[in-house]
């Protein structure tokens, strides 16, 4: 059996930030949840990585307030890290990256080009939420499960 090697890593991995990231977040995404079978998934997983993965390369731009007033850390402005995690049922999809400032779910006016990323995942995701990791920065995730 040749098994796709991409699939088959451990379920995280880090992306630089750059545009490019949200598709190969995409890729891993269904590389990673087509190995475990969950099949049924990928295309809320996907759309859900995507904001995601926007919103960590977003926060990983900081202007030098943001830097003092979150306790970022400098080594870390350029990347960002997701992870996968098996739920009973579903999947849990993480984003880690450099900025403490936390996610804020707000509705933006009708003519408003951005800023609908997590009401997205709201809509899409079973529960989602954030924490701070003790090695810095956030990690905001988001439950996907099986429709039954």
């Amino acid at each position: 059996m040749n098994a796709n090697p991409l699939a088959t890593r451990q379920n995280y991995t880090e992306l630089p930030v750059h545009p490019i990231a949200v598709s190969l977040a995409r890729r891993y995404v269904v590389c990673v949840l087509t190995d475990w079978g969950r099949d049924t998934l990928i295309d809320d997983a996907q759309l859900v990585i995507s904001e995601l993965v926007t919103n960590g390369i977003k926060a990983s731009n900081p202007s030098e307030d943001e830097i003092e007033a979150y306790g970022m850390l400098a080594s870390s402005y350029r990347r960002v890290r997701i992870g996968l995690h098996r739920a009973a049922g579903g999947v849990v999809l993480e984003v880690w990256d450099c900025c403490r400032r936390p996610p804020q779910l707000c509705r933006p006016d009708a003519e408003a080009i951005g800023g609908r990323g997590l009401l997205v995942i709201d809509t899409l995701a079973i529960t989602w939420g954030y924490r701070w990791p003790k090695t810095g920065g956030k990690i905001v995730w988001a439950m996907l499960g099986e429709v039954s």
